[in-house]
């Protein structure tokens, strides 16, 4: 197998070839990273992930040929004997048990933004672990969907319609329901969810106000960045719907507790499509169980299946019991034009790979060899 090198990386980088191992080294500035140049179509793609079935279609029309791609999930053996001659993997994470099999791995898609908790050691010595973006559009359509359902109470409404019941119509002098429009979204976060939010609530009328990391950066247009230490109390505090869109970090994890909770509004709802660990899972029960405020909307969870078809609830606190929550899985973006979106950006970075030009989107690059031991288990993350 002929393998050359393209280019460089602004880190170390271990290459491994046919050849034996040769190190390459280029430190500079740009943090632009050269992937070895190979010879199609000697590229392989290991896809180690229950949705495969998905995922492996739309990568094999954009791949064409040039890639030999193989899919599994659940199964330790088989990503153990098909690693040795990869070159790059799509899934959640690396399994410790399999990274000492992982030599010629150059670049882990995780087909998600939220990457799991993990350091450089959780992947070989120059494995590139890039993630996707791509799912702020139907994240952003469900966060207003569920405001509308709320003002407009149009469950309960039509369920009694089906009844015969015509309270909610002004001739029979039926209850007027609410508008979106004049009420206060805020915005825990102001990244690509946040800001996606932002635009819709924007065009239906609502004030915008949100905390982000970096409060100097440019926000769009009518969106009031609250800052100094207080930003987030006046956040809790003024806001009638409070989207969690931050990612989960060392500093947001557990962010909001019984404290901040108790200064949230008696009529306000509370909507997670973040991380429900930004959450305290004790607290938010009890809070929606004695109704400190109106509602939550819930479509991240603190523990999840396994293996498909696995029936459980997502925490240990049984919030399905309450009526003042509505819960999805955690599928919120997982629409089709989504994942094609998403294919696109992998399917580049692939061919990227092949081609020896520079990856985009790098989180991370690998640390770990062999005479470092067993490698630390990473903390599970879900898209």
């Amino acid at each position: 197998m002929n393998r050359g090198i393209a280019g460089s990386l602004a880190l170390p980088f271990l290459f491994n070839s046919a050849n034996g191992n040769r190190a390459i080294t280029d430190i500079s500035q740009t943090c632009n990273y050269r992937a070895a140049r190979y010879s199609l179509p000697d590229m392989k793609l290991v896809i180690y992930d229950p949705s495969w079935p998905i995922y492996e279609p739309v990568l094999r029309s954009r791949l064409g040929g040039d890639w030999i791609i193989r899919c599994g999930a659940n199964d330790l053996a088989w990503l153990q004997a098909e690693l040795p001659d990869s070159d790059a993997m799509l899934g959640i994470t690396l399994p410790p048990e399999a990274l000492p099999f992982a030599k010629r791995l150059k670049l882990f898609l995780f087909p998600g933004a939220g990457v799991p908790e993990a350091d450089s050691s959780s992947l070989p010595e120059g494995c590139v672990l890039s993630n996707v973006f791509e799912h702020e559009i139907p994240v952003a359509e469900y966060v207003l969907m569920t405001i509308l359902m709320h003002v407009t109470g149009i469950v309960h409404t039509a369920q009694r319609f089906r009844l015969g019941d015509w309270d909610g119509n002004g001739r029979v002098g039926g209850k007027p329901h609410r508008e979106a429009y004049g009420h206060k979204l805020g915005l825990l976060g102001y990244g690509h969810i946040g800001q996606t939010v932002a635009k819709r609530a924007l065009a239906f009328g609502m004030e915008v106000q949100a905390v982000r990391k970096n409060p100097k950066q440019p926000v769009e247009e009518d969106v009031t960045i609250l800052t100094g230490s207080s930003a987030l109390d006046r956040l809790l505090e003024t806001s009638d719907f409070l989207v969690i869109a931050c990612p989960l970090k060392a500093d947001t994890r557990g962010l909001i507790g019984e404290q901040q909770l108790r200064r949230m509004k008696k009529d306000a709802v509370l909507i997670n499509v973040a991380r429900a660990e930004i959450v305290d899972e004790a607290a938010l029960y009890r809070a929606l169980s004695e109704k400190w405020f109106a509602a939550a909307v819930l479509d991240t969870w603190y523990q999840y299946p396994t293996h498909s078809g696995e029936r459980m609830w997502g925490s240990r606190y049984p919030f399905h019991q309450l009526e003042n929550v509505l819960m999805t899985p955690h599928f919120s973006a997982w629409t089709q034009p989504m994942i094609e979106r998403r294919a696109d950006r992998m399917a580049d970075n692939l061919k990227r790979l092949a081609q020896g030009h520079p990856l985009e989107r790098i989180v991370m690059i690998g640390s770990w060899r062999e005479n470092m031991g067993r490698p630390p288990l990473p903390s599970p993350a879900h898209i």
